[in-house]
C-alpha cells in the first residue's frame, strides 16, 4: 500500500487553536466558502458562523462541516 500525503492531510487534524480541530478537507471546504474560521475564538463562535454562511449552493459540504463540528464539541466539552 502506498502512502499518500494528501489523502493523509484531508483525514487528520491540519488545525489546532482555541479548542477547534478542522481536518484538511474542512479547511479546505471553510476556505473554498470564504469563511474565516482563524478569526473565531470558539468552537461555538464557528459552528454559528458557519450556520449563517450556508446557501442553495454549499449547503451539504458546510452541513457535514458543521454537524461535525457539533459532534466533536459535544464529546469534547460537555461534562459527562
Amino acid at each position: 500500500m502506498e502512502f499518500n500525503m494528501d489523502e493523509f492531510q484531508k483525514k487528520f487534524i491540519s488545525y489546532n487553536k482555541k479548542d477547534i480541530y478542522l481536518t484538511g478537507e474542512q479547511i479546505q471546504i471553510l476556505e473554498s466558502n470564504n469563511i474565516e474560521y482563524k478569526k473565531c475564538n470558539s468552537i461555538n463562535e464557528l459552528i454559528n458562523l458557519i450556520e449563517r454562511s450556508k446557501d442553495d449552493d454549499n449547503y451539504d459540504e458546510l452541513d457535514w462541516v458543521q454537524s461535525d463540528l457539533a459532534e466533536f464539541n459535544y464529546y469534547h466539552n460537555t461534562n459527562k
